[in-house]
C-alpha cells in the first residue's frame, strides 16, 4: 500500500504577504508589551504619590491641630512658662538645686565642705 502524501506549498505570490502578516503580528505584539510597562510605571508612580499624599494629609492634620493649640490662651500660657522660662508679674521664680547624689555626705564633700552630723 502506498501512501499518496501531498506536500503543500506555498504559493511563491503568497510569500510576501506572509512576511507582512508575521511583522504585523510582532510589530503589534511589541506595541502592547509597550502599552503594558508603561501601565505598570504609571501605576506604580501613582503608588508612590498616593502615600506622599497620606503622609501630607497627616502632617496637615498635626499642623491644624498646633494651629488650634496655639489660639488656646492656656497652651500659649504652658509653653511661656515651660519653654521660655517666663513668669506673671508678682511671681516668684524658685530654681531649685541639683538634687543630691549618693546621700549628703558624698554630695558635701564633692562640693569641697565638710559634713558634720547634727546629732
Amino acid at each position: 500500500m502506498a501512501k499518496n502524501r501531498r506536500r503543500r506549498r506555498i504559493r511563491p505570490g503568497a510569500v510576501p504577504g506572509l512576511i507582512i502578516l508575521c511583522v504585523l503580528i510582532l510589530w503589534i505584539g511589541i506595541s502592547f508589551a509597550r502599552v503594558q510597562y508603561r501601565n505598570y510605571k504609571l501605576r506604580v508612580e501613582i503608588e508612590s504619590l498616593q502615600r506622599e499624599l497620606g503622609a501630607i494629609e497627616l502632617r496637615n492634620q498635626q499642623l491644624e491641630e498646633e494651629i488650634k493649640n496655639w489660639q488656646s490662651p492656656e497652651y500659649v500660657e504652658r509653653v511661656a512658662r515651660e519653654e521660655l522660662g517666663l513668669v506673671k508679674p508678682g511671681e516668684t521664680v524658685y530654681i531649685l538645686a541639683q538634687p543630691l547624689e549618693k546621700g549628703v555626705e558624698h554630695d558635701v564633700e564633692r562640693r569641697g565642705g565638710t559634713f558634720v552630723p547634727l546629732d
